[in-house]
């Protein structure tokens, strides 16, 4: 039930930041994370239904971000998020590309910043609990 939670809340906090990051810097990093269209049999789908999608994927990242978080070192600790953070940042040009959107380096930063956001909450309710 943690991880769900977690894992809804902050896809929900990612998918908002985005949302307003495009509408203020008319970017569109909103729609490069929930487009499935790319993906066979998903080529019509109603909006909604890929922000379930994106936030079902948020959930199954949650999982794998916390159960494998390092229980040692805090210096081990920020190197594990940096990775998950290098991750994030590498799929911004193939999830563009197929989701047929314009790159540039605003749209970048903050996809960037969004996912470290993402990152940061789960990070810190993983402190938390632990």
């Amino acid at each position: 039930m943690f991880v769900l939670a977690n894992g809804l809340i902050a896809g929900l906090g990612l998918a908002a930041f985005l949302a307003l990051g495009d509408g203020l810097f008319d970017t569109n990093t909103f729609p490069v994370l929930i487009d499935v269209s790319y993906v066979p049999g998903m080529e019509n789908l109603p909006s909604i239904v890929e922000l379930l999608i994106h936030l079902l994927i948020s959930v199954i990242v949650a999982f794998f971000l916390m159960h494998f978080y390092p229980r040692e070192r805090k210096a081990r600790s920020v190197r594990y998020l940096l990775y998950w953070m290098l991750g994030f940042s590498i799929a911004f040009f193939p999830f563009s590309v197929l989701s047929q959107s314009p790159m540039s380096m605003t749209a970048f930063l903050i996809w960037i910043l969004g996912h470290l956001l993402y990152t940061a909450m789960l990070a810190i309710q993983v402190g938390r609990n632990r």
